[in-house]
Order: C-alpha cells, then sequence, then structure tokens
C-alpha cells in the first residue's frame, strides 16, 4: 500500500474527512493515497519548518519511558528523542534528549509512526504547535517541562537512569529536527 500519513489534532479529524482523506483504523491515523492531491492536505503533511533544522544526530534513539498521566493518572508510554551524540546549532554535543520539538524531517516524521500519541498541539491562533505526548486515555498533552526538567523525571538523565526504567529504540540513518536540548549537568 502507498499511503502517505497526515499530522493532525483530533480536532482537526471532522476536517480531514470532509476533504476525503481516508483513515486507518489499524493505526488510528489518517492518510492519502497516491491518487489524492496533496496540496489539499499539505497543512497536515509537512512537519519541516522554513529555516532548516538546528539538531542532527546519526545515533539517535526513541526513548520510552512509563509514567501516570498527568490528567487521569492512567499509565502510559511516553517517548522522547535521546541523542547519544548529534550536532546542536553546529555545536557537538553528547547524551542529551530534544524537547519542544516544532520541526523534523520525514524520515524522522515516518520512524515516529508506531506512536501516534506524539503528536502535534493545536495553538489557539490554527498555527500548528510543537508535538508532544498525548495520554491514549484522556487525551490530555504530557507537559515536555515533567518529563525532562527535574532530576525525578523520567528524561532528565538518560545515561544514569535506572535500569528498565527507560527502553532506547535506535533510530535509522541521520535525523533532522528543531528543538531544544536538554542535558543534566553533572
Amino acid at each position: 500500500m502507498d499511503r502517505t500519513y497526515l499530522f493532525a489534532p483530533p480536532e482537526e479529524y471532522p476536517e480531514l474527512q470532509v476533504l476525503g482523506a481516508h483513515w486507518d483504523g489499524t493505526s488510528k491515523r489518517w492518510y492519502i493515497g497516491p491518487d489524492d492531491p496533496p496540496a489539499r492536505f499539505s497543512k497536515w503533511l509537512s512537519v519541516e519548518d522554513d529555516g532548516g533544522f538546528n539538531i542532527v544526530s546519526s545515533q539517535a534513539y526513541v526513548a520510552i519511558a512509563t509514567i501516570p498521566c498527568e490528567q487521569c493518572r492512567a499509565s502510559m508510554d511516553v517517548i522522547c528523542i535521546y541523542c547519544e551524540n548529534g550536532l546542536v546549532s553546529d555545536e557537538p554535543l553528547i547524551q542529551f534528549t530534544v524537547c519542544n520539538i516544532w520541526a523534523m524531517d520525514a524520515e524522522l516524521t515516518r520512524q515516529l509512526l508506531p506512536w501516534p500519541t506524539f503528536r502535534r498541539l493545536s495553538s489557539s491562533d490554527g498555527e500548528p504547535g510543537d508535538f508532544a505526548n498525548h495520554c491514549p486515555h484522556c487525551g490530555t498533552p504530557q507537559e515536555d517541562m515533567f518529563l525532562h526538567d527535574e532530576p525525578d523525571t523520567p528524561f532528565f538523565d538518560i545515561p544514569h537512569a535506572a535500569t528498565g526504567s527507560i527502553k532506547l529504540i535506535p533510530l535509522a540513518g541521520s535525523i533532522l529536527l528543531s528543538g531544544n536540548e536538554h542535558f543534566a549537568i553533572e
């Protein structure tokens, strides 16, 4: 099957349906096929920004941790991008996570398809917001600050995290994205 998946918050699903997007019940995502006009869906296709990317890494992972939802307290998996090394604004950096992601290249976007609850926030002005984990039970976005910024948060210091608390899945090739790097200061 030749499908191009779209990146839309749930409140925009009715608009996608009206425009003729297709629903994939298995992955619970909207997509367009090869005969659908991409221009009609450009708002949901592009996850890149116009200014290029500020982070590149060829040794990156999806880091997965389990937390209680900030709202409903149900247990849920959250993800972040962890880079063993990379360049941040052309400066080398090691062992860092990326939070407040606002853009990523198509290849990274494709590799993140298995985590549909990591998606863009909607802003009040209709512009796309940053990417965030969303609770699969109640839909509440999980604040990156509560995942990265304090010593007791899951992604604060991945290299020194308790054994088994973080699962790392390697990403293929070099990844390109824009966001804020976070690393523990020793």
